[in-house]
Order: structure tokens, then sequence, then C-alpha cells
């Protein structure tokens, strides 16, 4: 089983969008130690973006992995690997998130998953990050089954006009309240983004139209979403959706 996950990882106070981009430099410094990491952590795509949001900026991984999302942080906290626990020391230092210390919030839920099984090569990947609405990640699971399970087909139609070939959308809950990470992948990400947005396909109306009141009115997915940088994109050879 595949294990899909996008993370938000808020830049701390103090700390730059270049600290933020240093871990993705450690790892290729080093790949080595880094495909000896993942493998052990049985993960076979590890994407990283960084996003300037209204709260700061963000990182976002979006990770694929045969571990649960419990499992892989006690693999990385119990490793006997120097670059793990460097890495650690990094994601603590930089983002104030310390996966060392016993969690005060629920691990990241994946409510939304969407891949196409015609396609078996991996294409160019982009993420963003958007707040809930307070008392809101109900209507947000309620949301994600109907679009992504019970309306799957037109899901299917959808996605597919725009080349895409996956996404995934996790549900966070954070000190900073609840965050929903999206990953998408496409032949084109960013412009697949903007054919969303101006699309009038009925699902596509729809789809919007319901996030409407799940995230804040300054969200506006008729509007192309606003640039993210990739940080580090690594894929395991032979990797496949």
């Amino acid at each position: 089983m595949t294990h899909r996950y996008a993370i938000p990882f808020p830049v701390a106070p103090g700390k730059t969008d270049a600290d933020a981009a240093s871990i993705g430099e450690y790892c290729k410094a080093n790949m080595d130690q880094y495909l000896e990491s993942r493998r052990r952590l049985e993960t076979t795509l590890e994407r990283v973006y960084l996003q300037p949001t209204p709260m700061g900026s963000f990182v976002i991984a979006y990770v694929e992995t045969a571990k649960s999302f419990g499992e892989w942080v006690q693999a990385i906290v119990t490793s006997d690997l120097g670059f793990d626990h460097r890495f650690v020391e990094m994601v603590a230092d930089i983002h104030g998130v310390d996966v060392r210390q016993p969690p005060t919030t629920p691990p990241p839920e994946t409510i939304g998953e969407w891949v196409d099984a015609d396609v078996t090569a991996r294409r160019k990947g982009t993420a963003f990050v958007v707040p809930v609405l307070p008392g809101r990640d109900d209507a947000g699971r309620a949301f994600a089954r109907e679009a992504y399970g019970t309306r799957r087909s037109e899901m299917t139609d959808s996605r597919r006009a725009l080349g895409q070939n996956l996404e995934v959308a996790t549900l966070n809950v954070t000190p900073m309240g609840s965050l929903l990470c999206a990953y998408l992948e496409a032949t084109d990400p960013i412009e697949a983004n903007k054919r969303f947005a101006a699309s009038a396909r009925p699902f596509d109306r729809w789809f919007k139209q319901e996030l409407k009141g799940i995230f804040p009115p300054d969200v506006d997915f008729d509007q192309p979403l606003p640039p993210v940088v990739e940080l580090f994109d690594h894929v395991a050879h032979l990797a496949t959706v």
C-alpha cells in the first residue's frame, strides 16, 4: 500500500526562505546518504515546495511511502544514520517542528486522493497550502468523500481534461489551525491549474463553489495559484504512480 501525504512546515520566526531551501541543498549534497535514508524509510517519492502566504512562508513536503505517518516518523527518529539525525535537527531549527517530541496534534490525514490508473510515468508536480475555516474540518472531509469518491468518474474526466494524473489533499491539524495541503501532478501542473481556474465545466464549477464554504473568502480557486517554488525533487528509480 502506498501512503501519500502533503504536509506543511511553516518557516519559523527569524528564519528565511533561504534557510528553508538549505534542507533540500543538504539532501542534494549528501545524495548517497539521502538515498539510503529513504530506502530504509520505504519512501519512493519526495518533492518539496516553498509557498509565500499571508501567514508567512510555508514549505510543503509531498511524500509517497509504504509506511504510515507514525511509522515513518518513528523510523527516522530512531535511525542510526547521521544524515537522519541532521535532517531532523534542521527541520526542528528552521520550521519549529521537532518530531523527536511527542505530538500534540493528530497526524496528517489524507482525505482526498485521485490517481489516473492509465498513467504509469511520473510527471511534474506542484503543491500548495491553504487555511481551513474554523470548525470546517468535517465539511472538508465530506466534500472530499463526494469529490474523490462518489463523483470519482466526473473527477477523472475533469482532471484528464486538465492534463493531470494525480491529486492528493491532506488535512493537517496544527497549532496554527487546520491547514489543507494539496499536491498536483500533471504534464504541466502550472498550466493545468490555470485551466482549472478558468474552467466552466459543471464538475469544476461545483468543485470550486464547494471550496468557498471550507476556506476563507480570500482563497479564490477561480484564480490561478500564486507562485510556488520547487526546492527538491527526488523520485526513486522506476517509481510509478
